[in-house]
């Protein structure tokens, strides 16, 4: 039971705290800020800028002193004894500037119903009044960001101050740690802040900065009542300024931290009181709390012990201790083992290494959370372990990809455990990965025993993976495969995984937007690399050019690809709609025959997706006229020849004789057999259909040409008539 009278804020200087912190990280124990709210600023507003600053908050660690101090021929720790970490608040520079940390506590428990903080300061005297000197400044806070007791839960220390058992070199104040406790039982379920600030002097030049660490505890009186005794003990928390202790209002004990008195002069369940008083400022502040005497603490204290296998120098098999001991009354928090070759330990159920075998005594004390303490001592005895050391190749190199583990290593048939070290208890399992250089301990396990061990030392070879462009393009109408990619590397093969997965062949077709793996080999070392991925796009082309066609050409010409409609740098031409063996633009065009033209996409720089079928027709580009007729019905040279007129079929024909008389005309000439065998068909000197005497003729012939403009032959032709 707690009597609450002020709040109690409880300063005293000591060196260390017997407390366990029940506060996540308030003794910088993680090495940095998490759990506190730091910010920094002038001093008027410490909080205007929000967040920790390398300048304004620093995390310290035990072995580092203070330098200013050091200077003044003093030796300040910048961690508090018993502790590992510290903050400084504030730097030495000056400036006028003011750092802060805030701590918020969640009263929950009996168990962190007491904060106990630690500070040292290290302030410039300036010679200014108290009000404009550097200081230091505790301020406890409830939840609305209000001082829960202005008169003690308000802490100031300035330099020049009075009181505080500070030192002095020249114009520097320093102090050694000091401790200063909070009294929170009055604020059970709620949350309070605690407040640390530093500031520099109001006058630009002077600084100061401190060091702080907290922890929090419980506010109670330890009653130690052990059997077999005729005392008991009553302990108070640590540190406080003054202790009176009382039963039934009578002073009993000695006013110091703990009391021991009779068991004869007490009624078992007898409450005593303690008067707590801490000194703050000037203002005296109090608390009392309650005890009760308790039944006595009853301690039997035993163990077992597991010696699995004999044991010697070499094997380094641990034996296992497992404590068997029963209390009454009380609360095991401690154990001390002596095992009697010089090596102790504080674990519950620890594990040995005798280094030698012989007779060993092992002694074991355990101690209550009140501080009674029983012991107990047995023998034991360690033998040599026959078991072989492994006969294994102490240099063992493996390769980095695909990353090996410890089964991996030859160990010559043998079934062994690993160890990382020639001392280590745990076993590694078989399955760990070795990424680097190392050495690593098998011993033989036979039995249920560990033999002897055998270092490895383990090399890793390793090649580096193929080196090229994570993202690659290709055109799809160039059907590339897996040797299409560009990589560099010594022996590249391709896979379809990152690992694992199954190798590709170089004529595997690639797909769009997949990622093919390579790794290289290096025949020299026999190792592959790990496996470099690189994706493939497959561009399309999206242009095209129009639908198929025929073109027509006069065969008195030698034609190539050149002479097509579509023809530029940007076409290209197959003789088959699938072919990818472009053909030149040199190649000679055929008549009847069809090329397959694609275009290269401006954007893509891909061809089109579809091929334009192009026909090729060569057409005789003029007529050609042979001039004799022989009427003797041998059927050689019977009618006017006129070459390539059925490519001309709107034309018309007029012969005249040498009197200028027309003898024949004819529209069509040369469709459907429509020829001049040399009978007259027109005009009134000769019957129609007779045929015309030997002599020379005049003929005119008009015609349209292919690109249907109008055209004229004239000549003489000359008509034999042997009938």
């Amino acid at each position: 039971m707690i009597k609450y009278y002020p709040f109690l804020f409880f300063f005293f200087i000591i060196t260390s705290i017997n407390a366990q912190s029940g506060c996540f990280n308030s003794d910088f124990s993680n090495a940095d800020f998490n759990g506190w709210k730091a910010s920094y600023g002038t001093r008027s507003n410490p909080n205007l800028h929000k967040g920790e600053n390398f300048k304004h908050h620093f995390i310290t660690n035990i072995d580092v002193k203070d330098s200013i101090a050091g200077l003044c021929g003093g030796e300040l720790f910048m961690v508090p004894p018993g502790e590992v970490h510290a903050a400084r608040l504030g730097n030495n520079l000056g400036g006028t500037e003011a750092d802060r940390l805030i701590y918020d506590i969640n009263v929950v428990s009996k168990d962190n119903n007491l904060f106990i903080y630690k500070y040292a300061v290290v302030l410039e005297d300036g010679g200014h009044e108290k009000e404009a000197q550097p200081n230091f400044s505790v301020r406890i806070l409830n939840d609305k960001g209000s001082e829960i007791d202005p008169r003690c839960g308000v802490y100031n220390v300035s330099s020049g101050e009075p009181y505080q058992n500070a030192n002095v070199c020249g114009d520097i104040y320093w102090t050694q740690w000091n401790t200063v406790g909070i009294n929170l039982a009055n604020y059970m379920g709620k949350k309070v802040s605690i407040e640390f600030t530093t500031r520099d002097c109001s006058f630009v030049k002077h600084f100061g900065y401190a060091y702080i660490s907290a922890k929090c505890s419980q506010l109670k009186i330890n009653v130690a009542v052990c059997s077999g005794g005729n005392n008991f003990t009553l302990t108070a928390p640590v540190g406080f300024i003054g202790y009176s202790w009382t039963y039934k209002g009578q002073v009993v004990g000695t006013p110091t931290q703990s009391i021991t008195l009779a068991l004869a002069d007490y009624p078992p369940g007898a409450t005593f009181e303690c008067l707590l008083t801490s000194f703050n400022n000037g203002n005296t502040c109090e608390s009392t709390i309650e005890a009760t005497l308790s039944n006595p603490t009853v301690i039997t204290p035993n163990y077992s012990v597991s010696i699995p296998c004999k044991v010697d120098y070499n094997t380094f098999s641990p034996i296992t201790f497992q404590d068997k001991t029963t209390i009454l009354n009380g609360v095991i928090n401690k154990w001390e083992w002596d095992f009697g070759d010089g090596k102790t330990s504080t674990e519950k159920n620890p594990s040995h290494i005798f280094e030698n075998s012989g007779d060993y005594t092992v002694s074991l004390t355990v101690y209550s959370v009140t501080g009674c303490s029983q012991f107990i001592s047995k023998p034991i005895h360690v033998e040599n372990n026959p078991i072989a050391k492994p006969a294994v190749s102490e240099i063992q190199t493996l390769c980095y990809y695909p990353v090996p583990t410890l089964a991996n290593l030859d160990t010559n048939g043998l079934t062994v455990k690993w160890f990382d070290s020639l001392l280590s208890t745990e076993a590694v399992s078989e399955t760990t990965k070795i990424i680097s250089n190392r050495d690593i301990y098998c011993a033989i396990f036979k039995d249920g025993c560990l033999g002897p061990r055998t270092k490895i030392s383990i090399i890793i070879n390793a090649i580096g993976h193929p080196i090229g462009e994570a993202t690659q393009s290709f055109c799809s109408s160039e059907a590339p495969t897996i040797a299409n990619l560009k990589v560099n590397g010594l022996a590249v093969t391709w896979y379809n995984a990152q690992d694992g997965g199954n190798l590709i062949s170089d004529s595997t077709p690639l797909q769009n937007n997949v990622t093919y793996y390579a790794s290289d080999y290096d025949a020299s070392i026999g190792c592959s690399s790990t496996r470099w991925g690189i994706t493939a796009i497959l561009k399309e082309g999206s242009a095209v050019i129009s639908p198929d066609f025929t073109q027509e050409f006069c065969s008195n010409e030698d034609f190539t690809l050149k002479n097509l409609n579509y023809y530029n740098s940007s076409v290209r031409y197959y003789s088959n709609i699938n072919d990818t063996a472009k053909l030149p633009h040199t190649t000679p065009l055929e008549s009847g025959a069809t090329y397959y033209a694609a275009i290269i996409d401006p954007v893509t720089k891909c061809e089109s997706n579809k091929r334009t079928a192009i026909t090729v027709n060569i057409k005789p580009c003029d007529i050609n006229i042979y001039n004799l007729i022989t009427i003797d019905e041998n059927t050689q040279n019977d009618h006017l020849e006129i070459e390539n007129i059925e490519y001309f079929p709107e034309n018309a024909i007029q012969v005249y004789n040498r009197f200028g008389q027309l003898v024949y005309k004819m529209s069509g000439y040369g469709v459907d057999s429509n020829y001049f065998y040399g009978r007259a068909n027109a005009g009134e000197v000769f019957l129609k259909d007779e045929k015309l005497p030997t002599g020379s003729y005049y003929y005119i012939i008009n015609y349209k040409k292919r690109d249907q403009t109008d055209a004229t032959k004239k000549g003489f032709l000359y008509i034999h008539n042997n009938g």
